[in-house]
């Protein structure tokens, strides 16, 4: 595997920033420290903070979708093979939404919702994918939404319910998937 670059390293060390200390700490000025280089260093890559954070974004966008491709090839084919892909995903312990950066980028985005536009670009690609092997796209679509609900309450820390009840759900949820009637 190759080295990291410089952006990388300077994207590493704002998300450790965040992980520790929250976004509101993050500055060009603490990153260029956590990545050994100077300030200049920082704005040869990213403009601002808000270039950065939208760096952080992008990248923990491709992690989940890196993981979702995984996902994908391990899923039987069949109908409903991305939307598995999803589900797998979303339960991943080890996946973006168990991040702590996850939420506060989510606070960033809220404060400057300009940010939001890599993320709504990745989303429309994810539902092409989706409807390409779904055949009811409405449950499709109902599944998506729970898993999007439950990456939120993951992000925001809320455990609504213990990890044997997760398991119980995840398993609910591909059942479902399996057992669904083929129409519209």
């Amino acid at each position: 595997m190759s080295s990291p670059t410089t952006r990388d390293k300077i994207i590493d060390a704002a998300m450790a920033i965040v992980r520790v200390q929250g976004v509101a700490k993050l500055t060009l000025d603490e990153a260029a420290k956590g990545a050994g280089l100077s300030k200049g260093g920082v704005l040869y890559h990213f403009k601002s903070k808000d270039d950065l954070i939208k760096g952080m974004v992008e990248r923990l966008i491709n992690q989940c979708d890196r993981l979702q491709l995984a996902y994908y090839d391990k899923e039987p084919e069949g109908p409903y093979r991305w939307v598995r892909a999803v589900v797998q995903t979303t339960f991943d312990p080890n996946g973006p939404a168990g991040d702590k950066v996850s939420g506060a980028l989510l606070a960033a985005i809220t404060v400057n919702p300009g940010l939001v536009a890599p993320i709504q670009a990745k989303y429309d690609e994810w539902i092409e994918r989706i409807h390409a092997d779904s055949p009811n796209p409405m449950l499709a679509g109902l599944v998506c939404m729970a898993m999007d609900g439950y990456s939120f309450e993951r992000i925001m820390g809320l455990e609504l319910c213990d990890e044997e009840k997760q398991m119980k759900m995840k398993q609910f949820i591909l059942d479902l998937l399996k057992a669904e009637p083929t129409h519209e």
